[in-house]
């Protein structure tokens, strides 16, 4: 395992430059700054890019595209992959060249010739929202160990409000949290070659949490580690302040700073939508929820309705699962009438949904089952004789 790369991921603002700076200060590793490789390689045509005719041309010229928006400086606004690494297009197609036509010859491309340029002989790759493409990491690099590093998704939220590319507020982020989690918690639960730990550890005993990591990595660990004044300058290449704690000494007060930060309707909202995954974590629950409920469409963006999916959970009702078999007691409808359980603008469909959200009310209504339903804005309107009819039918459920 002594030779294969490593992936850092996690959702942002969750210790991602604070780790992988750790990792870089052990005198075998390498880390630089986020690629976003596996993000950019989505939109390609990965046959042409390694087209045995063409290579390393279109290769090196997918390199040379890679850019990122320049946080300290607008001229020029955009930044490219070879600036932060310090590397030419010459340098990139030299390395190719001696390569085989593969996806992950691209990637070794930037990051294996700034390895080399600090002495070092593993490198490890850190961009957070890699956690989107597990997939493929593990297609392209299937020795690989990934690590994931997670932390407290009420802290992690308040600190993407903070940041020029982050979350408009604290609702948006903890979706946008919950989306992550979605996605990646099954990959996490079933590869042998990943691993996990939380922010919290990491800053409560670096050094145990560390030597733990490194016995993963079938490293040994190194007391210099603990020491990121130097690594976390250069992963953090662009110098932007959202960065700059990863260089200084390790502070544990940096962690439950939500206690004092979130109102207690926040805090509902949150353990309302995600509390299972704060149990799953080891991450404190303050509010008691004894009723189950589901919400339709399921897709929906929940921040759009934040204050009112907050009094919703303040009544006790959850939007997780205790036990495989539990049954829900409560219904939330959101949005418009005609949209909620079929987004198909069939005629047909219209009907049913119609007849549908009709059953449901009368369910609700002979049942005792609690249903909810929530609009973006009380004086919202909606068109069509259809809505019109459910808009009567719903009234008596409105929250407002």
């Amino acid at each position: 395992m002594k030779s294969n790369p490593i992936f850092i991921v996690g959702v942002q603002r969750s210790g991602t430059t604070l780790l992988s700076a750790m990792l870089a200060a052990h005198s075998r590793m390498s880390c630089g700054p986020e690629t976003h490789f596996f993000q950019r390689l989505e939109a390609e045509n990965i046959f042409e890019l390694i087209d045995p005719e063409n290579w390393p041309k279109n290769a090196k010229k997918f390199i040379s595209s890679i850019t990122f928006t320049n946080y300290i400086s607008d001229n020029p606004p955009r930044i490219s992959i070879l600036e932060k690494y310090h590397l030419t297009e010459y340098q990139i197609e030299e390395y190719l060249n001696k390569q085989r036509p593969a996806i992950d010859s691209l990637l070794c491309s930037v990051v294996e010739p700034y390895m080399r340029s600090l002495g070092k002989s593993r490198w490890v790759e850190k961009t957070p929202d890699h956690i989107q493409y597990l997939e493929k990491i593990r297609k392209y690099f299937p020795d690989s160990p990934i690590i994931r590093i997670i932390r407290d998704p009420r802290d992690v939220s308040l600190s993407l409000m903070k940041v020029p590319w982050g979350a408009k507020t604290y609702y948006e982020a903890i979706c946008y949290w919950k989306f992550l989690d979605d996605i990646s918690y099954e990959f996490f639960n079933v590869d042998q070659n990943s691993y996990t730990l939380r922010y919290e550890d990491l800053l409560e005993n670096p050094e145990r949490e560390l030597r733990k990591l490194c016995f993963f990595l079938d490293e040994d660990y190194e007391e210099g580690m603990l020491d990121t004044s130097t690594t976390g300058k250069l992963v953090n290449s662009q110098n932007v302040p959202w960065k700059k704690k990863a260089e200084r000494p390790i502070d544990k007060n940096r962690a439950g700073g939500w206690r004092n930060q979130i109102s207690t309707e926040m805090n509902q909202f949150t353990e309302g939508l995600i509390g299972d995954k704060l149990i799953r974590y080891g991450y404190p629950m303050i509010e008691n929820f004894p009723h189950f409920g589901e919400y339709y469409p399921q897709k929906s963006p929940l921040h759009f309705y934040e204050t009112k999916i907050s009094k919703i959970a303040a009544e006790g009702i959850r939007f997780w699962k205790i036990t495989s078999n539990e049954k829900p007691i409560a219904t939330v409808l959101l949005g418009d009438p005609m949209k909620l359980k079929n987004q198909e603008d069939k005629t047909l469909n219209r009907i049913r949904n119609i007849w549908n959200l009709f059953g449901d009310v009368i369910q609700a209504m002979i049942m005792r089952k609690r249903l909810f339903w929530i609009t973006i804005s009380d004086d919202q309107r909606f068109n069509g004789l259809g809505s019109k009819f459910l808009n009567i039918l719903l009234k008596p459920f409105k929250v407002h």
